[in-house]
């Protein structure tokens, strides 16, 4: 016998396979309330297969649907969007599940935010928005770029 569940479309996804040097695959979902749940699929935890996943974490920093996510190439580091309001834009470090706190500020001219990429070294992060613009911001932290 099979049952079956009715849910909702999330309103962004995300997977990295590998991440976190190999040992852990993560996904992301995003969805309408702003809220995004990290899935984590290593040794000795359940699969993507899996009927009923729990999150490894939940992280609320978003208030408005999430539009846009995506890990930078090593899974250290995701970023997530939703153009439903202006400067709504986080950027979460995978390892420690924590959402950075000194970027992007206050005074960061982000506007409404509509795709994002980062290089393949990491070493830059764009942001479209709705003024037509690429915003182009350099992550120190990787050396490479």
């Amino acid at each position: 016998p099979t049952s079956s569940m009715a849910v909702s479309p999330p309103m962004a996804t995300s997977g990295l396979v590998g991440a976190g040097g190999g040992k852990e695959a993560f996904t992301a979902i995003g969805a309408e309330s702003g809220v995004v749940n990290l899935y984590s699929y290593g040794a000795g935890t359940a699969g993507p297969d899996s009927v009923r996943p729990s999150p490894r974490r939940a992280i609320m920093s978003l208030t408005t649907p999430v539009e846009t996510l995506k890990f930078n190439p090593d899974g250290q580091i995701l970023a997530m969007a939703s153009k439903w309001e202006k400067e709504a834009l986080r950027l979460v470090h995978i390892p420690t599940g924590t959402v950075f706190s000194n970027w992007p500020t206050a005074k960061t001219p982000l506007s409404y935010v509509f795709s994002l990429d980062f290089s393949p070294n990491s070493g830059f992060l764009a942001i479209g928005n709705d003024k037509g613009k690429v915003l182009l911001y350099r992550l120190r932290h990787y050396g490479e770029v």
